[in-house]
């Protein structure tokens, strides 16, 4: 395996081969959402349902991932801060994903409310905002703290 993809060998942790999956998924529902308001399609509100849950479901290894790559953050400093903030804003990310996920294949096919489906949209909107918001400090975690860089490999190619 390490021939094919020797990347793999020199990660810390395994969290950045899930991460990208939500964050795509998730914009992409938004993506779709916002098509089916506009060109008024219920099967484009469908498969952005799909996408969503989707997305909820790939935020479950990209969190627990991320759970096992806090080893390689200091116990403290602004580092271990703002990776806490990282942490709460991905998982609030989560959450919501999977609530507005239920909310789109399980309730608004019932109850098709306009006040419903104005909610699942402001819903994915604030879903896009955390997730932006918590990616971006996950990528000052990674290029401004490097923790996601095996320093020992890195110093010898110095």
């Amino acid at each position: 395996m390490g021939a094919l993809f020797p990347g793999l060998k020199s990660l810390v942790n395994y969290h950045p081969l899930f991460v990208h999956f939500p964050v795509a998924l998730w914009t992409a529902a938004l993506l779709f959402e916002l098509a089916a308001r506009v060109l008024k399609q219920e099967q484009i509100h469908r498969a952005a349902c799909a996408v969503l849950a989707l997305g909820a479901l790939a935020a479950v290894p990209a969190v627990m991932s991320g759970w096992s790559a806090q080893a390689a953050v200091p116990d403290s400093g602004p580092a271990h801060e703002l990776m806490e903030l990282h942490e709460n804003l991905m998982v609030t990310a989560s959450i919501l994903s999977g609530i507005l996920a239920g909310l789109g294949l399980f309730v608004l096919p019932r109850k098709p409310l306009p006040a419903l489906h104005g909610a699942f949209l402001a819903g994915l909107v604030l879903l896009c905002g955390l997730m932006a918001a918590g990616a971006d400090r996950g990528a000052m975690l990674v290029y401004h703290y490097g923790t996601g860089v095996d320093w020992a490999a890195a110093q010898k190619q110095k």
